[in-house]
């Protein structure tokens, strides 16, 4: 049965099962960044296949497997979704159209002491402006709105290397939960590449989540190599599709 979650001990079993996957580490930081109480994001709990969802913007996420692809496509459109972003194995199983998707990848992180978080505030604007520059974001408003209220409660980390005029790089992990992390963006100014910053920025990044497993949302046919000489390896498959 899928109800929606309101109470805490929903609360508290959705998020101990978004620890198992890539897909709950997003889940779970809207939930710990916002909370379970506003219109813009929604949670569903399947008590019966330990399926979790969380509507965002029209964007239907979920974590776990997919036991009954029929009955949730008519779910999804009943509550509002027109695009879904989930495992490949569970695009299979809700019948999704030929869609956009890459590698879910994977870097488990040695345990140790984690430095404190940087102090917010950082400059926004020249971030965006430079993962735009790289086709990587879309429209500044919401990417403002999202990360400075992940900044301002720890909830998101960005780091960046200043330039005479701008950025040379950046890095964003937006998610944050218990015992993951998810690096959303890294970004290289054209004249600074194959300068090692990517790479010194990335294992910096790790460095604030020691004993957590840092993971990646790799387009495909991009930076295969990057991550692999960081240490990543493919866990899955992320397929984000229309309804």
């Amino acid at each position: 049965m899928i109800r929606l979650v309101e109470r805490e001990q929903d609360q508290r079993r959705l998020l101990a099962l978004c620890e198992k996957t890539a897909f709950g580490c997003k889940i779970a930081s809207w939930a710990t960044a916002y909370g379970f109480d506003k219109s813009f994001a929604c949670f569903w709990l399947d008590t019966e296949a330990d399926v979790v969802f969380c509507l965002a913007d029209g964007v239907m996420l979920l974590s776990g497997t997919v036991l009954d692809g029929s009955s949730l496509r008519v779910f999804f459109r009943a509550v509002g979704a027109r695009e879904v972003f989930c495992a490949v194995r569970n695009a299979e199983a809700l019948g999704l159209p030929k869609a956009v998707s890459g590698d879910v990848l994977r870097h488990p992180l040695a345990h140790g002491e984690a430095p404190p978080m940087p102090l917010f505030p950082v400059n926004i604007r020249e971030i965006y402006a430079l993962l735009e520059e790289n086709s990587m974001v879309e429209e500044f408003e919401p990417f403002y709105l999202d990360l400075s209220h992940k900044l301002r409660h720890q909830a998101a980390l960005a780091l960046s290397v200043p330039g005479r005029d701008g950025l040379r790089a950046c890095a964003v992990v937006s998610s944050i939960t218990q015992r993951g992390a998810i690096l959303s963006a890294l970004a290289v100014e054209e004249s600074s590449r194959r300068q090692g910053l990517g790479s010194a920025l990335v294992k910096k990044a790790e460095s604030y989540f020691p004993g957590k497993t840092m993971y990646v949302y790799r387009e495909k046919n991009k930076h295969k190599e990057f991550y692999r000489g960081l240490g990543y390896t493919k866990t899955d498959t992320w397929v984000h599709a229309k309804l």
